[in-house]
């Protein structure tokens, strides 16, 4: 995947900047990770997307909310598991968590946790 296709993501997302992107529509957009891992510039654009999804228009994830897009199961210790996703000042999405959003939880882990 070339650089350039990152800014054209990063450009299209600005429609939203006038209402809310709720978490189903960003798990739809996320490109694929893998890919842009393989960019030199991947730290710099997932820090670009972090601080995007971080404006103010952006709210607080609820953990429920974050565990169940997941599949994670209620009986699951959400708050041990999830901890460094969520930041306790705010109750807003990590720059670890986000990253780790975006790469999805391996199906190997997510199998260990229902």
């Amino acid at each position: 995947m070339k650089e350039s296709r990152v800014q054209d993501i990063l450009v299209s997302l600005s429609a939203l900047q006038y209402r809310r992107m709720d978490l189903h529509e960003f798990c739809a957009a996320v490109v694929s990770v893998h890919q842009l891992e393989a960019l030199d510039r991947w730290e710099q654009h997932a820090r670009s997307a972090y601080e995007y999804f971080e404006k103010e228009v952006n709210r607080a994830i609820v953990i429920d909310e974050l565990a169940s897009e997941l599949g994670l199961s209620p009986s699951v210790p959400l708050h041990v598991i999830l901890q460094d996703w969520i930041r306790y000042t705010d109750g807003k999405l990590s720059f670890l968590g986000f990253v780790k959003l975006l790469h999805g939880m391996s199906s190997r882990s997510l199998s260990k946790m229902r």
